[in-house]
C-alpha cells in the first residue's frame, strides 16, 4: 500500500469551509493546539503512542508499524465506522481532511482505510507542523488593514462589554462598521491576578495563536477596535504584530462610577458560584496584593471577603491597588481621542459607541 496515493489539500484551502478537519493525532497532541473547528479521532491514544514510540527507538520503524497495527487493530472496525459516519452526516459537497503531525503516515494510513470502506478523504499536507509555522508567519507579519481604536479604562469600567456588545451589534450597522476583537475571551482570560476565574477553560499559546489567527486573516470591519492590553493575558503571550497594533491605535477612555465597577466585577466574577478551592485561590491572590498595602487595610478586606461581602472588597481593590496601578501604567500622559462613559445598558452603549467612532474614523480618512 506504500505506492498508493492519496489526495491531499493545503491547509489554507482545508480552512476555506469545503472540508471537516479531523484530527488524527493522539488526544494529548490535539490539546497542545489544532485548528479551530477541527475534532479529534486519534488513531492511537496517548499510551499507544508512546509505546509505538519506545518501540521505533528501541527496534526501528518497520518493527513500530507492525506495533501500531497490534495496538489499533482490536478497535479498527469501531473507529472506521465513527469515520464513516462522520463523513456521511457531512452536507453535500463537504468531505474530511485528515491531519496529523507532518501530514504523513497516520492521516495517510487511515486514509487508506477508508478508501477500502469506501469513504474517499484527503489529508491535510504538511500536516499540523505546517499549519503552526503558517500561523506563527501570518501573525508575526500581521499589520492592521484598517484604522485601530483602542480602548484604556479603569478595571470594571466596561472595556469588554462594549466590545463584546459591538461584535452582536456589527451585521446590522451601516459603514463604517466595528471589527471588535476580544483578546480576553480568546485568552479566556480577563488579564487581572484572578482573570481566569469562572472561565469556561484554560487556553494554551498555541490555542490562543489559532484563534487569533483566525481572527486577524479575515477583516470583518471597517476600523478594528481593541482593549489596551499589555504584553500577557494571563499566562498568554500577546504577539508582537497585535501588540503594536494596539499601541498605534486612537486611544479612547472608557470610564464609569466606582459603584457602577464594582457591581460589574461582582457580576463577572460570580463569586456565588465559587468552590473552596476558587476562594482559597482568591485569599492567596488577595495576599499576593496585600504585600503592598497597608496592613490595616489588608486586614479589612480579608475580613469583608470571609463575611460574603464582595462588592466591599471590589471597591476597597479599586481605590487602594487596582487604580493607582492603571493611571500610572496606562494612563499618565495619555491624550485620548473620545472620553465615553459606560452605562447599565450595553447594547445601547455600543450603538452610541458606534456613532462616536464612525465620526473618528471619518476625521481620519484620506
Amino acid at each position: 500500500m506504500t505506492d498508493l496515493q492519496v489526495p491531499s489539500v493545503s491547509v489554507a484551502d482545508a480552512l476555506e469551509g469545503g472540508f471537516q478537519v479531523v484530527d488524527v493525532r493522539s488526544p494529548s497532541e490535539f490539546a497542545d493546539g489544532h485548528l479551530p473547528g477541527a475534532c479529534n479521532h486519534p488513531l492511537l491514544d496517548d499510551e499507544q503512542r508512546a509505546t509505538v514510540g519506545r518501540v521505533y527507538a528501541g527496534e526501528g520503524a518497520a518493527r513500530a508499524r507492525l506495533a501500531a497495527v497490534e495496538l489499533v487493530g482490536p478497535g479498527l472496525p469501531a473507529y472506521l465506522g465513527s469515520l464513516t459516519e462522520l463523513a456521511r452526516s457531512q452536507p453535500r459537497g463537504r468531505r474530511l481532511a485528515l491531519m496529523c503531525w507532518r501530514g504523513g503516515e497516520r492521516s495517510r494510513n487511515v486514509a487508506l482505510l477508508l478508501a477500502l470502506v469506501g469513504v474517499h478523504v484527503v489529508t491535510v499536507a504538511g500536516g499540523y507542523r505546517a499549519y503552526r509555522r503558517e500561523v506563527v508567519a501570518d501573525i508575526t507579519g500581521w499589520q492592521p488593514p484598517v484604522p485601530v481604536i483602542t480602548l484604556y479604562g479603569k478595571t470594571g469600567a466596561g472595556k469588554t462589554a462594549l466590545l463584546r456588545a459591538l461584535d452582536q451589534i456589527a451585521p446590522g450597522l451601516r459603514a463604517p462598521r466595528p471589527w471588535a476583537l476580544d483578546l480576553e475571551r480568546l485568552a479566556l482570560h480577563r488579564g487581572s491576578l484572578l482573570g481566569d476565574l469562572n472561565q469556561p477553560g484554560v487556553r494554551c499559546q498555541k490555542e490562543f495563536d489559532a484563534l487569533l489567527w483566525d481572527e486577524l486573516r479575515r477583516s470583518r470591519g471597517d476600523y478594528l477596535v481593541l482593549e489596551g492590553e499589555g504584553s500577557r493575558i494571563g499566562r498568554i503571550n500577546v504577539p508582537r504584530s497585535v501588540a503594536c497594533a494596539i499601541r498605534g491605535g486612537m486611544p479612547v477612555l472608557v470610564a464609569a462610577s466606582a459603584e457602577q465597577r464594582a457591581v460589574r466585577i461582582v457580576q463577572d466574577y460570580a463569586p456565588e458560584t465559587w468552590d473552596e478551592a476558587d476562594a482559597d485561590r482568591f485569599r492567596r491572590a488577595l495576599r499576593l496584593v496585600g504585600a503592598k498595602l497597608p496592613r490595616k487595610t489588608l486586614l479589612s478586606l480579608e475580613t469583608a471577603f470571609d463575611d460574603g461581602r464582595f462588592t466591599d472588597v471590589v471597591k476597597g481593590l479599586l481605590v487602594d491597588h487596582y487604580d493607582p496601578l492603571y493611571e500610572r501604567s496606562c494612563m499618565e500622559g495619555r491624550g485620548f481621542v473620545l472620553e465615553f462613559a459606560t452605562s447599565p445598558d450595553r447594547i445601547e452603549d455600543a450603538r452610541r459607541f458606534a456613532r462616536d467612532a464612525a465620526r473618528l474614523i471619518r476625521e481620519v480618512s484620506p
